[in-house]
């Protein structure tokens, strides 16, 4: 085997490219000036330009009188990144089904493009290749003033991949959650869906081999599949064909609805974990740990809110037992604060947040974080009360800078500032007739972020209670690449 292969990091690289060719992801590469040294050839990945997207914006089930809509957003990028070469095309946001028109389009970068509203809920994408392609991001939204959805409902679009967590589904009486799986390929799919619950990891022949049709969705009742089981973390694995996954949520108390989102996805399992954003104000705190292991894990939580972080008591050290998962009611130790969790394990673990407003009628959840290592993009859509960024530096200080956009991509708000190691900062941006989107890049240190929107304490009567959670993510502007021509045998060894 040589060099090249003999460095697991870039094995996995190579096989990362080889998947992109074969799935028909091209890629504009950007080759460096070449290096007769051996040992530059084998050690120095390049970077190279996206330039085709896909992305799956899931919608919920019908009830009710709602609205559903899809931003996005082809974002203004540094001014130091390269784009794609040729000219630009629109990206479309389209219906899955090959013959249908599309319901929206992205024709220049910097300039957010939106779905009608809509009451018949209908999955769409966002695809094409070209300049416009590299960053792109949408948001699905569906908000209803009563009903089943009451609420509001809003989630980032999924890129399709082969591996997805989730932790905080639940299948009792009072929760029906569904896992979407959405396939944006000409050709079936097939997924394998691990569950852990409180009693540990679960044998479940239901949700082996699940097909996900071709340019369609499959969805998967938890309620059916996991009855009773509360407190549930999801590993979707692909085993062929790629997919976008998503959970709906809808939660009620007796006959009466409680609320509707979508769960976000949680990063995968490590030693460290960061659950970034709680939202400040009255309401549940609930996290949940997921311990995939073969091992117990001892776990330490650590709350990083405005005025730094400290251990609560009575959760130095916590136990959670292998293939389970364990919950935290933070309410009482988070007082109300904008904060984030950073979970210590000398086992992987996976975490997630779920937080309700104050009189419970709606929530939101937000999934583990990976550290921001360049810019991250989210369109946020119009919203009636002030969305809160909230940036945290869980180790050492950190810095940020932030733009807000409109539509029309005009700066709203922009600013740099330093996040004080282990404390919460957050920043409230206006409420917004329209949507916006916002850019966040870290310049220094660790930092992990999202946006929360919650009611105000004494809310309209006629408004829709606005809850609401959105990580954010590092963009995909580069794909990482070993050299102008990768070995693509690699995959097949």
């Amino acid at each position: 085997m040589s060099r090249l292969l003999s460095d697991p990091r870039l094995r996995i690289g190579a096989v990362v490219v080889a998947m992109a060719a074969l799935a028909g992801l091209g890629v504009v590469t950007h080759p460096a000036s070449p290096d007769t040294r051996a040992q530059a050839a084998v050690t120095e990945p390049s970077r190279t330009v996206v330039n085709r997207t896909a992305l799956a914006c899931p919608v919920l089930a019908p009830g009710g009188k709602m609205a559903s809509v899809v931003n996005a957003v082809s974002p203004t990028l540094p001014d130091d990144t390269p784009s794609a070469s040729g000219t630009s095309q629109p990206l479309s946001i389209t219906p899955l089904p090959t013959t249908s028109a599309p319901a929206g389009s992205l024709l220049v970068r910097g300039k957010i493009g939106s779905t009608t509203p809509t009451q018949a809920p209908l999955p769409l994408s966002i695809q094409g290749a070209g300049p416009l392609a590299a960053g792109t991001v949408g948001t699905a939204t569906t908000t209803a003033k009563d009903g089943v959805n009451a609420g509001m409902a809003s989630v980032p679009c999924q890129m399709p991949g082969a591996d997805f967590w989730f932790v905080g589904a639940s299948g009792a009486s009072d929760r029906r959650d569904v896992l979407v799986l959405t396939n944006l390929d000409s050709i079936n799919a097939e997924v394998n869906v691990s569950v852990y619950a409180r009693t540990g990891a679960q044998d479940l022949p239901a949700t082996r081999g699940i097909v996900v049709p071709a340019r369609g969705t499959a969805e998967v009742f938890l309620k059916e599949v996991t009855p009773n089981l509360r407190d549930v973390a999801l590993h979707v694995v692909s085993t062929g064909g790629r997919v976008a996954a998503a959970v709906r949520s809808n939660a009620s108390n007796g006959t009466q609805p409680a609320g509707v989102d979508w769960l976000n996805p949680s990063a995968p399992p490590a030693t460290k974990v960061f659950v970034p954003a709680a939202a400040p104000g009255a309401g549940l705190r609930i996290l949940s740990v997921a311990n995939p292991s073969d091992l117990q894990a001892t776990v330490s939580l650590t709350v990083n809110g405005p005025n730094g972080s400290f251990k609560p008591a009575g959760l130095e050290t916590e136990l959670i037992e292998a293939g389970s998962v364990r919950t935290f009611v933070m309410d009482p130790t988070l007082h109300g604060d904008a904060s984030a969790v950073t979970i210590t394990s000398d086992q992987p673990v996976t975490a997630s947040m779920r937080m309700s407003d104050a009189k419970k009628t709606d929530f939101a959840s937000i999934g583990s974080a990976e550290a921001l290592t360049g810019p991250a993009y989210l369109v946020l859509p119009a919203h009636q009360q002030p969305a809160v960024l909230q940036v945290t530096a869980p180790g050492k200080t950190g810095s940020v800078k932030f733009e807000l956009r409109d539509a029309v991509g005009r700066v709203l708000s922009t600013r740099a500032l330093d996040v004080v190691g282990g404390a919460t900062t957050q920043i409230a941006f206006a409420s917004q007739p329209r949507a916006t989107y916002l850019m966040v890049q870290q310049t220094r240190g660790t930092v992990v972020a999202g946006v929360t929107l919650m009611p105000a304490a004494k809310p309209d009567s006629d408004s829709t209670a606005e809850v609401a959670a959105w990580p954010l993510n590092t963009s995909l502007v580069f794909r990482a690449q070993l050299g102008a021509q990768p070995d693509v045998s690699a995959a097949l060894r």
